[in-house]
């Protein structure tokens, strides 16, 4: 090793504390000095240090004591989740929902407000406006706020500049300046399946490949390569929804015809039909001859979708986004279609529901700022 690549004594403690704090922070119990010195083959003397600085953070915490042996029984330790947060912002064409996540990415705060979505200077001045009241609200230290991360249904360009495009919010080239320049803290923005697939990533601690099938008023998707998000040459990996299953078919917000997301968004099952989700979703537990048709065509179209990314990928497929909370009693009967249409699988296995519900997306946009936080500590 060139002198130049040595690590300095300051880089190196840095390096000592990021791996005490990660060990914790991967544990599901909590640990001793004793644990951590033999599970990292450091010395007890680096291992008391960092825990000492760690503790003057407030990062971690001693939670108990182990069960005696004999002796002074040893302390345990763990992080301390509260010890940040981060904000995840949901844009929709009618709303805007802001959900506060802990360092686990467990939800602490949520909000959801109705607001018509419009590309001017009101609605940005609105969204910044209702940020304040939800921290306010729920009580949320702006010391401990690590970031506040967005979510668009368009997408977004490497550098962070434009949504170049957003056929469910009607706009093109919108400069994300625009969006986030009224609000004081570290902003992150990505499109909305994007987030929702790393959140149900992290929750299902998925190191293998899945796609994720986002499920809103726009139809999106993800896709995971040994856990790790692949974006695609453009930006624009993993646009299932505008997929074609049925050439020629219904006019899709893109201006194309017969895409997924034509047949497979919830307006399919909300505006088209008047009702709300809670609602739609009764009606069909009662029996609605109308809504039970519907529900079968929205389906079929599904299973078609599904079984073209399983076709093209070979991978787990993970269902998100709004109606997600509302699908478990309908997996077995999406399953049984897609094995219909597989000529190479008599099950569907590989399909599975999320994790993270309606609130993929914050969740997953917050992370941004999570991750980031705990491989830096």
């Amino acid at each position: 090793m060139k002198a130049s690549d040595k690590l300095s004594a300051s880089e190196v403690r840095r390096v000592n504390r990021n791996r005490v704090y990660m060990y914790l922070y991967e544990q599901e119990t909590p640990k001793t000095k004793r644990d951590i010195e033999q599970s990292l083959e450091i010395s007890m003397p680096t291992v008391t240090q960092n825990l000492k600085e760690l503790l003057e953070q407030g990062l971690i915490s001693y939670v108990g004591t182990e069960e005696s042996t004999g002796g002074r029984k040893a302390r345990q330790i763990a992080v301390d989740p509260a010890a940040r947060f981060a904000v995840g912002i949901e844009l929709s064409p009618k709303h805007i929902r802001y959900v506060a996540v802990d360092l686990r990415a467990r939800e602490i705060a949520f909000t959801e407000v109705e607001q018509q979505f419009q590309d001017n200077a009101l609605y940005y001045k609105y969204l910044a406006q209702e940020l304040e009241r939800f921290l306010d609200a729920y009580d949320l230290k702006r010391s401990q706020l690590l970031g506040i991360g967005i979510t668009v249904p368009g997408i977004v360009d490497k550098d962070q500049s434009v949504v170049t495009v957003s056929p469910v919010l009607a706009v093109r080239k919108l400069n994300i300046r625009q969006i986030t320049e009224r609000i004081p803290y570290p902003c992150f923005v990505q499109n909305d399946a994007s987030a929702g697939g790393v959140a149900e990533g992290w929750m299902h601690y998925m190191q293998d490949n899945m796609a994720y099938l986002y499920l809103g008023k726009g139809v999106g998707g993800a896709l995971l390569l040994e856990g790790k998000p692949y974006m695609g040459k453009n930006g624009r990996s993993a646009e299932f929804g505008h997929t074609c299953v049925h050439p020629g078919g219904a006019l899709c917000h893109c201006g194309k015809r017969g895409c997924l997301e034509a047949y497979c968004s919830t307006a399919r099952l909300t505006d088209d039909l008047g009702k709300s989700t809670e609602e739609f979703f009764q009606g069909l537990q009662d029996g609605e001859d109308e809504l039970i048709r519907v529900w079968n065509r929205y389906l079929d179209y599904l299973a078609l979708g599904i079984y073209n990314i399983r076709m093209n990928f070979d991978c787990d497929v993970m269902l998100g986004g709004r109606i997600s909370p509302f699908l478990a009693d309908y997996l077995p009967d999406l399953r049984m279609r897609l094995q219909k249409l597989n000529a190479f699988e008599n099950n569907a296995a590989y399909l599975h529901i999320g994790a993270c519900g309606s609130k993929a997306n914050c969740i997953g946009v917050a992370l941004h700022f999570i991750k980031q936080f705990i491989e830096q500590v």
